[in-house]
């Protein structure tokens, strides 16, 4: 294995989208505006794309100077029904290179979220000094191969390119030379006033490469090629494994002669380090539909061959028996281990693991202490476990945490048990206010043994309750989870605070009549965190409310607009409104003379959920009109 320098980047250029949640502004009132993809849909998705990224004062291509776009696809996606167009940024004519935005609306017409790329502030003159041509022949000369080596026509078009912090006028010329010895596809931007080359890349897709694994047998790779050696690199999904080289301070490539991987220890380290991030990368991607650890393809550390990597780095010191994900420089970490407490700390379950706190940063971002401490702990184990399921499918070894990895020598142990959290000896698995004083780790054991009993169905594994959870199965559980995480969880959420976000996420995927949405109140109960059945510390009592709202704006309240004693811990409402309208519902609470919203639910259409944990007081529900007028019916457990 060939050991060379790779550039380090700790601020880094990353063209990845950042997500910048929307109100609803400019949304349509009716129902199911998009759904079925018609060139009517389409063209009225482009339309309020354009004028909501061009909104006069809060529009985002505005804010950023941008007054000129055009559309580069537009479509509604069978999977949700939503409909997403996506643009180009151009100034004075000239597209912007990756300057694009997509946004995303509900089947109802709002908008969703918008994925904004757009550069902000541009400015360069877009007139040419040199014209394409003369752009050509630069390139050939810069490639340094020559005209003869050419097995296509180059070709070339006029961009604007912000490199290194400026804005540059360049032709973005095109080379084809795949039939020689050093095959490739260059890309060259031209400075179209000066001449000289500002950037460039191999756009050549890559080789398959296969090798030995510790745990897994042999597998196969995406790798990036220069012609002559093969590197762990994926440029397609912006994977990149490198090497520390048993130090601590300098990044290496990992690069082959062949495409056939070496078989000393560092070289399937670092060779399943790269399998086992693909499998994590696809799980997140095909199970949850997230694009990498931050959700928009990044974060990267390593830039090299032309591409920005999401960055995992194996061989790190000298016999290291550990792994962890560094929160600053966002990159994750494996040791070799040291062949007695661990072996290679590459295994799907552990590096899943320390990606999932990379997730768990980039959208809950739990503090890593007391409460919050075990939840990122408890989700980092969860979703790795949930990746190795994926990966292998599902046995009792899914349950079980660095198995293939802890103690080489003695078989049939693991790091830790979310089946029987207290089988390693130190692991809490029923909650009590004293666990804010346990480490992250032990503390997790609670949230694991939730999460395994709502996926496999039981009772507490030693008998600490005697609540009985049916199985929903480990893709609903996860699903659940996931979503909690990522929109109803904030960085102090407690054990409780994960019970009501599990709840809320349970009743916006399933419903909160459903059999998950109960299994999950179940689940917690098993492990001490409030009642069965989706009740709170004492179990609520279902009241039901009727009545109408006569016109868009108006609001109705339950029981009336003075609200009702409330009791208990935890509380679900949920709505069933007329289909042609969009109600949306408000868990208000009272402090002095004034109410305050403590929980709210607005999607689309008029059925609608709340799952909320918190003091006794007075509380009342608020359904509030967006659009549209008719009759509701309320169910409030309370």
């Amino acid at each position: 294995m060939n050991h060379r320098l790779v550039p380090v980047l700790l601020s880094l250029a990353l063209a990845a989208c950042a997500t910048e949640p929307v109100d609803s502004d400019g949304a349509l009132p009716q129902a199911d505006v998009f759904g079925t993809g018609s060139a009517d849909e389409l063209a009225l998705a482009e339309e309020l794309a354009h004028a909501r990224l061009l909104a006069d004062t809060d529009g985002p291509a505005r804010i950023k100077g941008i007054d000129e776009l055009r559309t580069l696809k537009v479509h509604v996606d069978d999977l949700t029904g939503m409909a997403h167009a996506k643009v180009q940024q151009l100034h004075e004519g000239v597209p912007v290179w990756g300057g694009e935005a997509i946004v995303h609306f509900s089947t109802g017409g709002k908008v969703a979220s918008i994925t904004d790329d757009l550069r902000a502030s541009v400015q360069v003159d877009t007139t040419p000094l040199y014209d394409a041509d003369e752009a050509i022949d630069l390139a050939v000369e810069l490639d340094g191969h020559g005209w003869q080596s050419l097995t296509a026509e180059p070709t070339a078009d006029l961009w604007v390119l912000r490199h290194l912090g400026r804005d540059h006028l360049v032709w973005r010329v095109s080379l084809h030379r795949v039939d020689s010895a050093d095959p490739a596809i260059p890309v060259l931007f031209v400075d179209a006033h000066t001449g000289e080359q500002v950037w460039a890349y191999d756009n050549m897709q890559g080789a398959t490469c296969s090798g030995s694994t510790n745990y897994y047998g042999t597998k196969s790779v995406e790798c990036y090629t220069d012609g002559s050696s093969y590197y762990l690199e994926n440029q397609a999904d912006n994977l990149g494994t490198f090497s520390w080289g048993n130090t601590t301070t300098s990044l290496y490539y990992n690069s082959n002669s062949s495409t056939t991987w070496g078989t000393s220890s560092t070289a399937k380290n670092a060779f399943e380090a790269h399998w086992v991030s693909q499998q994590v990368y696809d799980y997140f991607l095909g199970s949850h539909g997230r694009t990498g650890i931050d959700g928009a393809g990044g974060p990267a550390y390593v830039s090299t061959h032309g591409d920005a990597y999401i960055t995992t780095t194996t061989s790190y010191s000298r016999n290291y028996g550990n792994a962890y994900w560094d929160p600053t420089n966002e990159y994750i970490v494996l040791g070799d281990g040291d062949g007695t407490y661990m072996s290679s700390v590459t295994s799907l379950d552990i590096l899943g693991h320390e990606f999932t706190h990379g997730v768990t940063q980039n959208e809950a971002n739990l503090t890593y202490s007391g409460e919050s401490g075990h939840l990122n702990e408890s989700m980092s184990d969860v979703f790795g476990a949930m990746i190795e399921r994926y990966a292998l499918g599902e046995s009792a070894d899914t349950w079980w945490m660095g198995e293939d990895v802890w103690t080489p020598s003695v078989s049939g142990d693991a790091l830790r048990y979310m089946d029987d959290p207290a089988d390693d000896g130190y692991a809490w698995d029923y909650y009590s206010s004293s666990i804010a004083y346990a480490d992250v780790h032990d503390g997790s054991g609670v949230g694991n043994l939730a999460f395994y009993l709502l996926s496999e169905g039981g009772t507490h594994p030693r008998g600490k309750s005697t609540t009985a959870v049916t199985a929903i199965g480990a893709d609903d559980a996860a699903d659940i989870w996931y979503l909690a995480l990522t929109s109803y969880m904030t960085s102090s959420t407690s054990y409780a605070g994960a019970r009501t976000a599990t709840l809320s996420a349970a009743a916006a995927l399933f419903g909160s009549s459903s059999t998950q949405y109960t299994q999950v109140g179940n689940a917690w109960a098993a492990v001490g965190v409030g009642g069965s059945s989706g009740g709170g510390s004492s179990a609520c009592t279902t009241s039901t409310y009727t009545g109408s709202i006569s016109r868009r704006g108006a609001s109705v309240y339950a029981p009336s607009s003075s609200g009702t004693s409330v009791t208990v811990s935890s509380q679900a409402v949920s709505l069933s409104g007329p289909s042609s309208a969009d109600f949306d519902i408000y868990l208000q609470k009272k402090s002095g003379s004034r109410w305050s919203n403590v929980a709210s639910s607005t999607a689309d259409g008029s059925s609608e959920s709340i799952s909320y944990s918190g003091s006794s007081g007075t509380y009342r529900v608020r359904v509030y009109s967006y659009s549209g007028t008719g009759s509701f019916s309320l169910s409030w457990c309370k």
